[in-house]
């Protein structure tokens, strides 16, 4: 039986947090981490401040520099935490196998589950929504037979959106792997893409 895994991505969850918890943060650039006078590392940022090109992981200078009216927040941790446990609790009504990545993304494995008559893209869809409703938050979601596809999945309609990895999009996945945020070509890809039944010798040679 092929596995059904759905791996599930919060969209820019921190400051998703903050934007619901302070509707004036929602259209304004705004980040998560570090301060004007210290130095620091972004944790998240919304959309609008990645319109400016403010990333994850970037230097907050230099966060401040491609956007100077960047709003900068400390971040509240324990609301994140208790935004997470309650995700985690709606994963765990269609699923009990759970891997959480991080507080805001993990895979499920929904092979066995009877929820949407089995349908993994509309359990996908059933718990992205569900979230919404609960929790004013998006979310987005990869569906693929092995964890590694469907982590790549999640990331191809974001945000707020989701992807299913089929055969019949092999060939076409491998062209974007090929480009600079993919990971590169190494042992776990290849392995990866012969669990999923494609020769990335083969896929290679149809992206080049």
């Amino acid at each position: 039986m092929m596995r059904k895994i759905i791996h599930v991505d919060m969209d820019c969850f921190f400051a998703a947090v903050e934007m619901r918890d302070n509707p004036a943060l929602r259209d304004i650039p705004i980040a998560i981490g570090g301060s004007r006078v210290q130095r620091g590392v972004i944790s998240t940022a919304n959309y609008p401040a990645r319109k400016f090109g403010v990333r994850s992981a970037m230097p907050t200078a230099m966060a401040l520099k491609l956007c100077p009216h960047l709003t900068l927040l400390p971040g509240r941790f324990e609301a994140y935490k208790e935004a997470s446990h309650h995700i985690r609790e709606i994963f765990s009504r269609y699923t009990s196998l759970i891997e959480p990545l991080s507080l805001d993304e993990a895979y499920l494995d929904v092979t066995d589950s009877l929820h949407c008559h089995g349908s993994a893209t509309l359990m996908a869809q059933e718990i992205r929504q569900t979230i919404f409703d609960e929790l004013q938050l998006t979310a987005s979601a990869g569906i693929a037979p092995v964890k590694f596809l469907a982590k790549i999945a999640s990331d191809l309609n974001k945000p707020n959106g989701q992807y299913v990895i089929t055969r019949m999009r092999c060939q076409r996945l491998s062209k974007r792997c090929r480009s600079a945020r993919s990971p590169a070509w190494g042992k776990s890809l290849r392995q990866s893409w012969r669990t999923w039944g494609c020769e990335p010798a083969e896929m290679y040679r149809t992206a080049i």
